[in-house]
């Protein structure tokens, strides 16, 4: 592509504690065949202990990091990014990442063609392999079951479409400017600071009639584990899956579908999520138990919030 040709483009990262990934995803991103010229690149330290603040303004001193003085979650950081962005695209992506060479310039290339593209996700890869992280997410608005789409497929082994149509995205997802600033859409760091925060920004896109896809040839390297702990690291974090789960349904589901899935489904995944907390996770015997107190917790929440 010409650099004529290019748009300016804001790349916001959120990141905490983090700078040795963080630096390593910067890198990447210089180093892509995107013009260095035509990228804002836009840090939200979300109050790091660890020198992030210092050390990128001193490895990148053209990279402008912005700071929360306290820890205001994902939500709030990404929103802080597209407040400070300009030009046609905002490219979100998460610090555990590594972009390839051309991914940058495919997802603009492909937005640019698609005037009713409001999403446009590369294909997550787990970092180091050829096996797929992620292509896109499927919802079961009934069961909420969520599906990551081939994940675990290796290169190769399937036959992939030019695009993958997709409910949602986690992780990388580059989004026309135009929607947030001239319809207003933000990510919900009320509802949703973190956990569903991205599914519920997706399908308000998709609400104002944009679609939401996922381009094969675009790839990014997603440094995650297979065994990651779903959101029960902590057990605010754990009372957050299960509420916004809840929120989330009640928000986007008919009624009907909301319905069967209070009554019979919630119930299964709590059972599954329970399970899973008692059984499998390494925690001492107190820590399970106030792990799973707030679960349920968080469940109760979500069924009586108000939204």
């Amino acid at each position: 592509m010409n650099v004529k040709e290019n748009p300016l483009i804001s790349i916001v990262i959120p990141t905490h504690n983090r700078k040795n990934k963080l630096t390593r995803l910067i890198r990447s991103i210089l180093e892509s065949d995107y013009p260095n010229e035509k990228m804002k690149i836009i840090v939200v330290d979300d109050c790091s202990d660890d020198g992030t603040f210092t050390e990128i303004q001193k490895t990148f001193p053209h990279v402008e990091v912005l700071r929360n003085e306290e820890e205001r979650f994902v939500s709030a950081s990404r929103n802080v990014g597209i407040k400070a962005s300009t030009g046609d695209f905002v490219l979100f992506v998460d610090d555990d990442n590594v972009v390839e060479a051309s991914m940058i310039t495919k997802l603009t290339k492909y937005m640019r063609r698609q005037a009713d593209l409001g999403v446009c996700a590369p294909l997550m890869l787990y970092y180091g392999t050829d096996k797929i992280w992620c292509a896109g997410i499927k919802r079961n608005m009934v069961t909420s079951k969520t599906t990551y789409l081939l994940n675990g497929e290796t290169l190769g082994s399937v036959k992939l479409p030019e695009v993958m149509f997709s409910d949602d995205f986690p992780n990388c997802f580059m989004v026309r400017s135009d929607i947030m600033k001239e319809y207003g859409v933000l990510f919900d760091d009320k509802l949703f600071p973190i956990h569903f925060e991205e599914s519920d920004f997706c399908y308000r896109i998709k609400k104002l009639g944009y679609n939401v896809v996922c381009l094969t040839e675009a790839v990014v390297w997603h440094d995650v584990k297979r065994n990651e702990t779903g959101g029960f690291e902590t057990e605010w974090r754990t009372r957050l899956t299960a509420r916004n789960r809840m929120l989330f349904h009640r928000k986007y589901s008919k009624r009907w579908q909301f319905l069967i899935f209070v009554l019979l489904f919630n119930w299964i995944f709590t059972f599954y999520y329970l399970n899973k907390i008692l059984f499998y996770s390494k925690k001492p015997i107190n820590k399970k138990l106030s792990t799973l107190d707030s679960y349920l917790t968080g469940s109760l929440e979500g069924l009586s919030s108000a939204y």
